[in-house]
């Protein structure tokens, strides 16, 4: 039988896994965690799994102390992380989710010997955490939706987001760009419509977006009305064959023709991403009631991914009960 086992590797190492095996989405580019790294002040490890010495998988977290306790906590605006494997070419797909299982069993003990408390949010297309619910921790599923945009056309959209985007380009609603901070302005602005709160501060949002622009990660398309006046923006976060919709915003309507301002946004930035070559779109959330709405009328996927949390000792999971870690 095959032996398991964890080191940890500095952010070289890392780097040079992925360059070898490309991860599907950006969040855990070296790149991306970087400016994670200087936006928020978070430590930053690095975790190789090999399998009988030979290099399986690379993992990225970040770490920090509860109670006197290391712990595996979220990267902040970080939608999704958890491991990425090695391209396995010419192996059946049965050896690689096998393989897939046994790394992953191997990374749970790892992190239950090491650390008191643990989160991981594995990426869709990652289905089987079979490893992480055998040794008790909580499987939290969650959703999203994807385009694939072979297949994209807005004949797949709903009747009422036709009518929508017609009455937006014929009121003169048109695309444009803007600056990071006019978009977080207007992420301010709908999260207060919606009377809710904005998960992250908004000056350090905007020092990753930033960061994140300056390292060509992220493009921003927005939407003004016909006498320029900003409306609606959304950023997309990408790799060379997907895109991510990461930060969105737009601010109250004045007539009802604005109020198709960001669907006209995510429309454009469809039609722009397919005709760039990318594959695929991930909308990175379908998980609030009105914003799973308006996600929907796109005619996306639903994709389902996982959560999954676990505290290793009493007290940790007495803290994780009453408090979010």
């Amino acid at each position: 039988m095959a032996e398991f086992k964890i080191e940890r590797i500095d952010e070289t190492s890392y780097s040079n896994f992925l360059d070898q095996n490309p991860p599907e989405d950006p969040f855990s580019l070296p790149t991306f965690l970087s400016s994670c790294k200087e936006a928020f002040s978070v430590e930053l490890i690095f975790l190789l799994i090999l399998r009988n010495e030979t290099p399986v998988a690379v993992c990225s977290f970040s770490s920090g102390r509860r109670l006197w306790y290391p712990i595996i906590q979220l990267v902040p605006a970080r939608t999704y992380d958890g491991v990425h494997f090695r391209t396995l070419a010419g192996s059946t797909n049965q050896k690689q989710e096998y393989e897939k299982l046994e790394a992953l069993q191997a990374l749970e003990e790892y992190l239950e010997r090491n650390y008191s408390f643990h989160q991981i949010i594995f990426p869709p297309g990652l289905t089987d955490i079979r490893a992480h619910q055998w040794a008790g921790a909580t499987i939290l599923p969650q959703y999203t939706y994807v385009v694939d945009l072979a297949k994209f056309s807005e004949v797949n959209y709903t009747k009422s987001l036709k009518e929508v985007l017609r009455a937006a380009r014929g009121a003169g609603l048109h695309t444009s760009d803007c600056t990071v901070e006019q978009l977080t302005k207007l992420q301010q602005l709908s999260y207060k419509r919606h009377d809710r709160r904005a998960p992250i501060p908004v000056e350090k949002l905007n020092r990753l977006l930033d960061l994140l622009s300056s390292n060509g990660l992220i493009n921003i398309t927005a939407v003004r009305n016909y006498e320029g006046e900003l409306i609606s923006a959304l950023a997309t976060i990408r790799t060379k064959a997907r895109s991510f919709f990461y930060v969105s915003g737009t601010r109250p309507w004045k007539n009802e023709a604005e109020k198709g301002a960001s669907h006209l946004v995510y429309h454009e930035t469809l039609i722009a991403e397919k005709a760039a070559g990318r594959l695929l779109v991930d909308f990175c959330g379908a998980n609030t009631p009105s914003i799973n709405l308006f996600k929907s009328a796109f005619g996306p996927e639903l994709k389902t991914y996982f959560r999954v949390v676990r505290a290793n000792n009493r007290l940790t999971r007495l803290v994780s009960h009453f408090k979010k870690i």
